[in-house]
This record gives structure tokens, sequence and C-alpha cells, in this order.
């Protein structure tokens, strides 16, 4: 009797788990039909979301046969990774519902096609007869600056340099012309919203105003508007925004007992890696020994996930400040308060605790600093 109660109570578990899953599986708006070629039996395919600036699981499995079946669930199109288990690099993805082919070969994941995904094909046609020409002509200019550069050829390495920034601005207005003339494609959306750290908050809101209301609550237009809300927030004239985060040595410090001490305070967004920053740092250092008698500091925020590797550019820049971070690189807590999404960046607080300046560096920190302080 009890051997018997057990197998039926085994058949009814089987029954349940069989249940389950084909319910689970019914539930799915968009499924991913991958076909690897070169790849080994029993490696793990795995689809991707970027997240926070981590990276979360969709669905996975392992390959068999050179082929898997991916699937979740989307309120709208969306951007999502491939990743196949000990390859270099992923096959991004504009998923939506429904069913999506992807082939690709191990040896170079870069040529993967797709099929089953009109926001793709849309998405994937911009990027390359529009933004693969300006690519191209950056390309072309980096070269020649480049050599110009070895020459030391200042004057070519600045017609050079004026030439750049004006493509840069031709690429974003390429940008801001595509979402406005596909208003109702969310393509449009992520386009801005993944470049959004090109554009200064007026082109922002400007572009998240134009797209049309049915789209409006999709997630890239969502995040759009949130990014504005938080650069309105963060902008010159408004007071800043407090947060704690631990020095080297593990202690806690807050932007407010900075701020509480000092007449204006630098926040200086940087990174051990990021070779600009560290560029900058003299003009930084050369400012603080200048002004910091006369109440003027920084505050370095880093965008590290190394202890040692953020310790050491310290010492070797000898960036005498205060230091924080939470070594979580682009998830940094104080960095999403503020918006940041590139590096160098600072923002410079006054004595009344608003903030007066952003992205000062160079000599015009130098000058603003003389302006106030002198």
């Amino acid at each position: 009797m009890k051997k018997l109660f057990l197998i039926l109570f085994a058949g009814l578990l089987a029954v349940g788990m069989m249940s389950c899953n084909s319910t689970g599986k019914a539930d799915k708006n968009f499924t991913l039909n991958v076909t690897v070629k070169n790849g080994m039996d029993g490696a793990l395919i795995s689809l991707k979301d970027r997240k926070d600036a981590q990276w979360v699981t969709v669905d996975s499995a392992f390959l068999k046969e050179g082929k898997v079946s991916l699937s979740g669930n989307i309120d709208s199109p969306q951007i999502f990774y491939v990743f196949v288990d000990n390859v270099r690099g992923a096959i991004p993805v504009f998923v939506e519902k429904g069913t999506i082919a992807v082939n690709a070969d191990t040896k170079n994941l870069r040529n993967a096609t797709i099929e089953g995904s009109k926001s793709n094909e849309e998405y994937h046609k911009f990027m390359n007869d529009v933004m693969g020409s300006f690519d191209k002509k950056i390309r072309e200019l980096g070269s020649k600056y480049g050599t110009a550069q070895r020459s030391g050829d200042t004057a070519a390495m600045k017609r050079l340099e004026d030439e750049y920034a004006g493509f840069e601005n031709d690429r974003k207005q390429a940008m801001l012309d595509y979402a406005k003339n596909n208003n109702t494609s969310v393509v449009g959306t992520y386009i801005i919203f993944s470049n959004s750290y090109m554009f200064d908050l007026n082109e922002l809101e400007k572009a998240a105003d134009s797209f049309d209301k049915s789209i409006q609550n999709t997630k890239y237009a969502k995040l759009l508007k949130e990014r504005v809300a938080t650069l309105k927030r963060v902008e010159v004239g408004q007071p800043y925004v407090d947060f704690t985060l631990k020095d080297p040595t593990g202690k806690p410090i807050s932007l407010k007992s900075v701020v509480d001490k000092n007449k204006y305070v630098l926040v200086d967004f940087w990174a051990s890696w990021c070779q600009p920053c560290r560029g900058e740092n003299p003009n930084v250092v050369e400012a603080f020994k200048k002004y910091h008698d006369k109440g003027f500091t920084v505050f370095g925020v880093s965008f590290d996930d190394n202890k040692d590797n953020w310790v050491k550019a310290i010492k070797d820049d000898n960036l005498t400040w205060l230091h924080v971070s939470d070594l979580k690189g682009w998830g940094n807590a104080a960095g999403k308060l503020y918006g940041v999404q590139s590096i160098p960046q600072n923002i410079l607080i006054g004595p009344e605790g608003t903030i007066i300046a952003k992205n000062v560096r160079g000599q015009e920190l130098q000058d603003k600093l003389k302006e106030l302080m002198d």
C-alpha cells in the first residue's frame, strides 16, 4: 500500500511538473530559436538584459546539435544579448513578441543573422546606413590625427579636432532627426536613450516629448523620461543631492559633511581606468593647491570596481582630498543620482549649497575658481 502511494505520488508530481513547465512555456510571448555553428554540444547559451550596469539572465539553455530555444516575456521591443559560453562577445538582438531566428558562428558572433524582428531590421538599417558612414569618417580622422600627432603638427591636430567636433554634432543630429521622423517606433527611443550621454538636457527633453503617445509607456521612453527628470534635479541652480559612500578605509562619508565644512566643493566623478580622467587630474591638483586654503576642496567619487587600482591611482596622481566609492563601476550609486553616464564629469557646489557649474575642466576650472575666490 505504501509502495502504491509512492508510485501515485510520483506520478502526480511528474504531471504537476509537466503542467507547470507547459504552462510556463505557453505564457512566454517571444522565442529565440538560436542556431550556433562551430559550437560545442553542452555549451550554455544565455539571453541577457543589461540593467543598472549588471547582466541579468532572461533565459538560458544548453546547446544540443547546434540548436537551442530561448524565451521570455516583454511588454515592448527591447535589446537583449545572446551569449555563447566561453566565446568572446555577444549578439545584440532587438527582441519583440513572436518567433525570432538567430544564426551565429562562434568564430565571429558579430556576423550573426537575425530574422523575424522588424525592430531589429529597423535598428540595424539605421546603424549600418547612417551611423556607419559617420563611424567611417571618424576612423579616417583618427588615423589622420595620429599622423599629425606623431609629426608634431599642432595646426593639423587643431583642424582635425574641429572637424571631429563637427562630425559628432552631425551624428547627434542624425539621431535626433531619426527619432523625430520615426516617433511611433520604439527603435527611436532606444537610439536616443542609449546615447543620452551625448545630449544636453534641452535636447533630451525635446526628444522625449516628440514620441507618439502610443509608445510613451514603453521601456526606453520611460527610461528617457527618468533621465530627463534626474538631469533637471541636478541642473545648475538646483540644490545638491546628498549621498554617502565609503572611503578607502571603509569609513562612510557624506557629501553634506564636506559641503558643510567648505565654501566651494568640486564633486569629481572619475576612475583609475579612465585615461581622460587621469589626464585631467594634474589640473585638479593645481586648483586644489591654489585654492584649498581659501575654502575650496574636491570630493572624489570613483567609478572603479577594483579597490587596489583605485587606491594606487589616488597615490600615483597625488590626489590629497577625500575619496569615496562603492566599487560598483558604472553602477555607482552617486553616479545614478547625478545622471553620470560618462567620465570625467564634475559639479561645483557653492556656499549656498546650490550647483553653480558643471563639467568645468582644464583652464575653465582655473578661470571659474579665480572668478569666485580671488
